[in-house]
């Protein structure tokens, strides 16, 4: 990050979240989350039937599992491509300190996601400043990769655009245009939130599921969003504004 723009970048996931249940409006938004402990394992399993697994630091998907509840006395431990079934809590327990190697971890109410031509997905809003001033600058689709347990496009995911994804997934265009003004809503809110913190957060990236119910939830927000990703879309209008604003807080020439 350049002088110029002295912005700051917070990796700390648990810090973030519990900004976001400061807020009273954001509360509603935010999935149950714990540190990871034997304690509230067992509280967020016996509460839940899907549980998600998080390293506090990680980005990109890494390091991510998710622990599924199949009946009374079985566990499911997926991770990458490679699933374990277990027995009991201790043995899911066991099995996630293994993961986490002594590395902080969250655990989060497993959110089951909407599909659009059968790949799950998750939304991208991203805020930057201008100026003194936030706006919500781009908006787009993370298609998740069928079998895998993020949407993160360097974990084999695929970005789209928000309209044709949502018609595909049965979605009216006056639905559409709701979820998009509540969308940039949120971001509005978490960035007067995170600005509250500090004045030198200069962007913002919210990841925002859709449940199967139609609920949004804020999975999480990153404080030093993708920029490259974009190029990857077919509509390049999307990367060429990222990189405008960018531009004006130093990110970027």
């Amino acid at each position: 990050m350049s002088r110029k723009s002295s912005s700051i970048s917070v990796k700390n996931k648990w810090k973030k979240t519990k900004w976001l249940l400061s807020d009273g409006a954001l509360r509603r938004y935010v999935p149950e989350t714990r540190p990871f402990n034997q304690a509230s394992l067992i509280q967020m399993i016996q509460r839940y039937r899907m549980v998600y697994f998080k390293p506090t630091g990680g980005t990109g998907g890494n390091g991510i599992a998710r622990i599924e509840r199949a009946s009374l006395r079985k566990f499911l431990v997926r991770k990458d491509m490679r699933t374990a079934k277990l027995p009991s809590v201790r043995s899911v327990y066991g099995r996630l300190k293994s993961i986490a190697r002594g590395r902080s971890y969250l655990l989060q109410k497993g959110i089951h996601l909407r599909t659009s031509g059968g790949r799950p997905f998750d939304i991208r809003v991203t805020m930057q400043k201008a100026g003194r001033s936030w706006v919500a600058t781009v908006m787009f689709v993370k298609l998740g990769k069928p079998g895998k347990v993020v949407t993160n496009y360097h974990s084999g995911g695929r970005l789209a655009l928000i309209d044709p994804t949502l018609r595909r997934a049965g979605f009216s265009a006056s639905r559409i245009g709701k979820y998009e003004r509540q969308l940039k809503g949120m971001g509005m809110q978490t960035a007067r939130c995170f600005n509250r913190r500090s004045s030198r957060f200069k962007e913002l990236g919210l990841d925002v599921a859709l449940d199967r119910e139609g609920r949004l939830w804020i999975l999480e927000v990153n404080t030093r969003p993708g920029i490259s990703a974009l190029k990857t879309l077919r509509d390049k209008r999307l990367y060429r504004t990222m990189i405008r604003y960018s531009r004006q807080y130093g990110r970027t020439r």
